[in-house]
Protein backbone atom coordinates (compact mmCIF):
# COMPACT_ATOMS: atom_id res chain seq x y z
CA UNK A 1 0.00 0.00 0.00
CA UNK A 2 2.72 2.53 0.90
CA UNK A 3 4.83 1.81 -1.93
CA UNK A 4 1.83 2.51 -4.28
CA UNK A 5 1.26 5.73 -2.74
CA UNK A 6 5.05 6.49 -3.44
CA UNK A 7 5.03 5.31 -6.59
CA UNK A 8 2.10 8.04 -7.34
CA UNK A 9 3.51 10.92 -5.61
CA UNK A 10 6.84 9.84 -7.92
CA UNK A 11 4.85 10.10 -10.86
CA UNK A 12 3.24 13.32 -10.02
CA UNK A 13 6.30 15.06 -9.63
CA UNK A 14 8.06 13.79 -12.72
CA UNK A 15 4.50 15.29 -14.57
CA UNK A 16 4.65 18.94 -13.19
CA UNK A 17 8.64 19.24 -13.74
CA UNK A 18 8.31 18.26 -17.53
CA UNK A 19 5.45 21.07 -17.37
CA UNK A 20 7.30 23.67 -15.51
CA UNK A 21 10.75 22.86 -17.90
CA UNK A 22 7.93 23.39 -20.95
CA UNK A 23 6.45 26.54 -20.24
CA UNK A 24 9.42 28.21 -18.94
CA UNK A 25 10.79 27.08 -22.25
CA UNK A 26 7.72 28.48 -23.90
CA UNK A 27 8.48 32.51 -21.67
CA UNK A 28 12.09 31.90 -22.62
CA UNK A 29 11.58 31.91 -26.14
CA UNK A 30 8.98 34.68 -25.91
CA UNK A 31 11.41 36.84 -24.50
CA UNK A 32 14.10 35.74 -27.18
CA UNK A 33 11.65 36.90 -29.58
CA UNK A 34 10.66 39.99 -28.62
CA UNK A 35 14.15 41.41 -28.11
CA UNK A 36 14.94 40.26 -31.16
CA UNK A 37 12.61 41.80 -33.31
CA UNK A 38 13.82 45.32 -31.67
CA UNK A 39 17.32 44.76 -32.73
CA UNK A 40 18.30 46.20 -36.55
CA UNK A 41 20.37 45.85 -39.22
CA UNK A 42 23.82 48.05 -38.72
CA UNK A 43 23.80 50.90 -41.45
CA UNK A 44 27.62 49.34 -42.69
CA UNK A 45 26.00 46.53 -43.63
CA UNK A 46 24.04 48.88 -46.43
CA UNK A 47 27.16 50.12 -47.86
CA UNK A 48 29.49 48.63 -50.51
CA UNK A 49 33.43 47.79 -48.41
CA UNK A 50 35.92 49.77 -49.95
CA UNK A 51 39.96 48.50 -49.27
CA UNK A 52 41.45 49.13 -46.58
CA UNK A 53 43.73 52.48 -46.17
CA UNK A 54 47.24 52.24 -45.18
CA UNK A 55 45.66 54.77 -42.51
CA UNK A 56 43.48 51.73 -41.12
CA UNK A 57 46.20 49.52 -41.10
CA UNK A 58 48.18 51.27 -38.59
CA UNK A 59 45.26 51.60 -36.19
CA UNK A 60 46.90 47.74 -35.14
CA UNK A 61 50.24 47.41 -36.95
CA UNK A 62 51.40 50.95 -35.53
CA UNK A 63 54.54 49.62 -35.19
CA UNK A 64 54.94 48.55 -38.84
CA UNK A 65 53.28 51.89 -39.63
CA UNK A 66 55.82 53.79 -37.86
CA UNK A 67 58.94 51.35 -39.53
CA UNK A 68 58.31 52.25 -42.62
CA UNK A 69 57.21 55.88 -41.50
CA UNK A 70 61.26 56.36 -40.49
CA UNK A 71 63.21 54.23 -42.37
CA UNK A 72 60.98 52.62 -45.21
CA UNK A 73 62.42 55.16 -47.84
CA UNK A 74 61.09 54.25 -51.28
CA UNK A 75 58.54 51.47 -49.58
CA UNK A 76 56.31 54.05 -48.16
CA UNK A 77 53.55 52.82 -50.34
CA UNK A 78 50.25 51.76 -49.21
CA UNK A 79 49.94 48.39 -47.66
CA UNK A 80 48.08 46.61 -49.85
CA UNK A 81 50.61 47.39 -52.83
CA UNK A 82 52.73 44.35 -51.40
CA UNK A 83 50.00 42.88 -49.00
CA UNK A 84 47.24 41.80 -51.86
CA UNK A 85 46.48 39.12 -49.34
CA UNK A 86 45.78 39.87 -45.45
CA UNK A 87 44.51 38.57 -42.32
CA UNK A 88 44.09 35.19 -44.44
CA UNK A 89 46.62 33.28 -42.20
CA UNK A 90 45.68 29.64 -41.44
CA UNK A 91 48.20 27.83 -38.54
CA UNK A 92 47.16 24.85 -39.89
CA UNK A 93 47.22 25.23 -43.47
CA UNK A 94 50.36 26.74 -42.57
CA UNK A 95 50.25 28.92 -45.56
CA UNK A 96 52.61 32.31 -43.94
CA UNK A 97 55.09 31.71 -47.23
CA UNK A 98 52.36 31.44 -49.58
CA UNK A 99 50.88 34.89 -48.13
CA UNK A 100 53.62 36.88 -47.77
CA UNK A 101 54.78 39.61 -50.54
CA UNK A 102 57.30 37.87 -52.93
CA UNK A 103 60.02 40.72 -53.33
CA UNK A 104 61.01 39.78 -56.65
CA UNK A 105 57.34 41.12 -57.70
CA UNK A 106 58.66 44.14 -57.69
CA UNK A 107 62.60 44.34 -57.99
CA UNK A 108 63.06 40.89 -60.02
CA UNK A 109 66.16 39.16 -59.07
CA UNK A 110 67.93 42.36 -58.45
CA UNK A 111 71.34 40.78 -57.47
CA UNK A 112 71.14 38.13 -59.83
CA UNK A 113 69.97 34.67 -59.03
CA UNK A 114 72.67 33.51 -57.19
CA UNK A 115 71.52 36.44 -54.34
CA UNK A 116 67.62 35.22 -54.07
CA UNK A 117 67.40 35.56 -49.76
CA UNK A 118 66.71 39.31 -50.11
CA UNK A 119 66.16 38.86 -46.29
CA UNK A 120 69.39 37.43 -45.49
CA UNK A 121 70.59 41.11 -46.16
CA UNK A 122 67.29 43.11 -45.55
CA UNK A 123 65.95 41.89 -42.69
CA UNK A 124 63.19 44.09 -42.68
CA UNK A 125 61.16 44.82 -45.70
CA UNK A 126 59.88 47.94 -43.89
CA UNK A 127 63.21 49.53 -43.19
CA UNK A 128 65.16 48.14 -46.49
CA UNK A 129 68.10 50.44 -46.44
CA UNK A 130 69.20 48.75 -42.82
CA UNK A 131 71.09 46.16 -43.95
CA UNK A 132 72.28 44.16 -41.09
CA UNK A 133 75.94 42.64 -40.99
CA UNK A 134 75.35 39.03 -41.94
CA UNK A 135 77.33 36.03 -43.67
CA UNK A 136 74.89 36.58 -46.69
CA UNK A 137 75.84 40.31 -46.42
CA UNK A 138 79.68 39.24 -46.65
CA UNK A 139 79.10 36.94 -50.23
CA UNK A 140 77.09 39.65 -51.83
CA UNK A 141 79.12 42.76 -51.45
CA UNK A 142 80.94 42.53 -54.99
CA UNK A 143 77.41 43.01 -56.57
CA UNK A 144 77.15 46.12 -55.58
CA UNK A 145 80.41 47.12 -55.06
CA UNK A 146 82.10 45.51 -58.27
CA UNK A 147 85.00 48.45 -58.45
CA UNK A 148 86.29 47.74 -54.76
CA UNK A 149 86.03 44.01 -55.60
CA UNK A 150 88.49 44.85 -59.05
CA UNK A 151 90.72 47.25 -56.95
CA UNK A 152 91.37 44.82 -54.15
CA UNK A 153 92.52 41.80 -56.91
CA UNK A 154 94.30 44.60 -59.25
CA UNK A 155 96.44 45.50 -56.17
CA UNK A 156 96.82 42.46 -53.69
CA UNK A 157 97.25 43.61 -50.13
CA UNK A 158 96.95 41.71 -46.97
CA UNK A 159 93.23 44.03 -47.91
CA UNK A 160 92.68 41.15 -49.99
CA UNK A 161 92.16 38.72 -47.99
CA UNK A 162 90.24 40.28 -45.86
CA UNK A 163 86.17 39.78 -45.49
CA UNK A 164 84.62 42.94 -45.87
CA UNK A 165 82.63 42.21 -42.91
CA UNK A 166 86.04 42.32 -40.71
CA UNK A 167 86.79 45.95 -41.22
CA UNK A 168 82.79 47.21 -42.23
CA UNK A 169 81.32 46.04 -39.11
CA UNK A 170 78.56 46.69 -36.82
CA UNK A 171 75.74 47.65 -39.56
CA UNK A 172 76.09 48.21 -43.72
CA UNK A 173 77.57 51.51 -45.00
CA UNK A 174 80.20 51.81 -41.57
CA UNK A 175 83.38 53.31 -42.61
CA UNK A 176 86.29 52.15 -40.25
CA UNK A 177 89.22 54.07 -38.58
CA UNK A 178 92.26 52.57 -40.26
CA UNK A 179 93.18 53.23 -36.23
CA UNK A 180 90.87 50.17 -35.46
CA UNK A 181 93.92 47.69 -37.23
CA UNK A 182 96.74 49.51 -37.61
CA UNK A 183 99.04 51.45 -35.57
CA UNK A 184 99.46 55.58 -36.61
CA UNK A 185 103.07 56.61 -37.94
CA UNK A 186 103.28 59.34 -34.97
CA UNK A 187 101.47 59.81 -31.75
CA UNK A 188 98.05 61.00 -32.32
CA UNK A 189 98.56 61.19 -36.10
CA UNK A 190 95.09 62.25 -37.50
CA UNK A 191 93.08 59.18 -39.47
CA UNK A 192 93.30 61.53 -42.67
CA UNK A 193 96.76 61.60 -43.23
CA UNK A 194 96.56 57.70 -43.86
CA UNK A 195 94.54 58.86 -47.20
CA UNK A 196 97.06 60.73 -48.27
CA UNK A 197 99.12 58.05 -49.34
CA UNK A 198 96.46 54.94 -48.89
CA UNK A 199 93.93 54.28 -50.75
CA UNK A 200 92.28 51.44 -48.39
CA UNK A 201 91.43 49.02 -51.09
CA UNK A 202 94.67 49.07 -52.39
CA UNK A 203 96.97 50.10 -49.15
CA UNK A 204 100.42 48.85 -51.26
CA UNK A 205 99.39 51.73 -53.93
CA UNK A 206 100.77 54.66 -52.43
CA UNK A 207 98.64 57.26 -54.65
CA UNK A 208 100.31 59.31 -56.91
CA UNK A 209 99.16 62.82 -55.92
CA UNK A 210 100.71 65.78 -54.48
CA UNK A 211 101.75 65.58 -50.80
CA UNK A 212 100.24 68.15 -48.72
CA UNK A 213 102.85 71.18 -48.31
CA UNK A 214 102.29 70.61 -44.26
CA UNK A 215 102.82 67.07 -43.93
CA UNK A 216 105.87 66.45 -41.13
CA UNK A 217 108.69 64.01 -41.92
CA UNK A 218 107.57 61.72 -39.48
CA UNK A 219 104.46 60.66 -41.50
CA UNK A 220 107.22 59.01 -44.28
CA UNK A 221 109.45 57.49 -41.33
CA UNK A 222 107.44 54.37 -40.66
CA UNK A 223 108.46 53.24 -44.70
CA UNK A 224 111.85 55.10 -45.18
CA UNK A 225 113.59 55.23 -41.17
CA UNK A 226 117.15 55.03 -42.72
CA UNK A 227 116.51 58.28 -44.84
CA UNK A 228 114.59 59.87 -41.83
CA UNK A 229 117.31 59.03 -39.16
CA UNK A 230 119.64 60.67 -41.82
CA UNK A 231 117.74 64.09 -42.38
CA UNK A 232 117.00 64.12 -38.55
CA UNK A 233 120.99 64.11 -37.48
CA UNK A 234 122.60 65.88 -40.40
CA UNK A 235 124.57 69.40 -40.17
CA UNK A 236 123.54 70.21 -43.25
CA UNK A 237 121.36 73.03 -44.46
CA UNK A 238 118.99 69.82 -45.62
CA UNK A 239 118.14 69.48 -41.99
CA UNK A 240 115.38 71.75 -41.88
CA UNK A 241 113.95 70.65 -45.39
CA UNK A 242 110.89 68.53 -44.90
CA UNK A 243 111.02 65.89 -47.25
CA UNK A 244 108.08 66.74 -49.24
CA UNK A 245 109.59 70.05 -50.49
CA UNK A 246 112.02 67.77 -52.25
CA UNK A 247 109.79 64.58 -53.21
CA UNK A 248 106.72 66.08 -54.55
CA UNK A 249 104.95 62.93 -55.10
CA UNK A 250 105.78 59.19 -53.83
CA UNK A 251 108.57 58.23 -55.28
CA UNK A 252 109.30 61.31 -57.04
CA UNK A 253 113.53 61.54 -57.40
CA UNK A 254 114.16 65.24 -57.80
CA UNK A 255 117.40 66.90 -59.70
CA UNK A 256 119.33 69.06 -57.57
CA UNK A 257 119.03 72.07 -60.21
CA UNK A 258 115.26 72.44 -59.28
CA UNK A 259 116.27 74.20 -55.83
CA UNK A 260 120.27 74.98 -56.52
CA UNK A 261 120.29 75.40 -60.42
CA UNK A 262 123.80 75.27 -61.57
CA UNK A 263 126.27 76.75 -58.22
CA UNK A 264 129.81 75.51 -59.82
CA UNK A 265 131.40 76.77 -62.54
CA UNK A 266 130.38 75.64 -66.32
CA UNK A 267 133.98 73.37 -66.01
CA UNK A 268 133.13 72.10 -63.02
CA UNK A 269 129.77 70.60 -64.06
CA UNK A 270 130.80 69.45 -67.41
CA UNK A 271 133.43 67.24 -65.54
CA UNK A 272 130.84 65.85 -62.98
CA UNK A 273 127.37 66.07 -64.23
CA UNK A 274 126.07 63.85 -61.22
CA UNK A 275 125.96 66.05 -58.03
CA UNK A 276 125.94 63.09 -56.07
CA UNK A 277 129.82 62.34 -57.31
CA UNK A 278 131.08 64.64 -54.78
CA UNK A 279 127.82 65.71 -52.66
CA UNK A 280 127.15 61.57 -52.11
CA UNK A 281 124.37 61.58 -49.92
CA UNK A 282 121.45 64.54 -49.73
CA UNK A 283 119.94 63.19 -46.91
CA UNK A 284 123.51 63.15 -45.25
CA UNK A 285 125.66 66.16 -47.10
CA UNK A 286 129.43 66.47 -46.34
CA UNK A 287 129.14 70.38 -44.44
CA UNK A 288 132.22 72.20 -43.96
CA UNK A 289 134.09 72.46 -40.66
CA UNK A 290 136.64 74.62 -40.48
CA UNK A 291 139.12 72.71 -41.38
CA UNK A 292 141.40 72.59 -44.41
Amino acid sequence: MIGKRVKSWFILFLVVTILGFFSQEGFAKKIVLEEYTKIKPSPAYEKSIKPLTTEECARCHSWVFNRIKEKGGKHRIDCTWCHVKFHVYNPIKKNWAEIMPKCTRCHGYIHGKLFTNCLGCHKDPHAPRIVGITPEVGKACGQCHPNITKELNRYPSKHTTVACVACHHTKHGYIPSCLECHKPHYPNEPVKECFNCHAPHSPLRILQTAFPKETLNKVCSPCHKVEFEKIARTPSKHHKVACVQCHVKHKDIPKCERCHGKPHGAGVHQKFPNCLDCHMDVHNLPVKTGTK
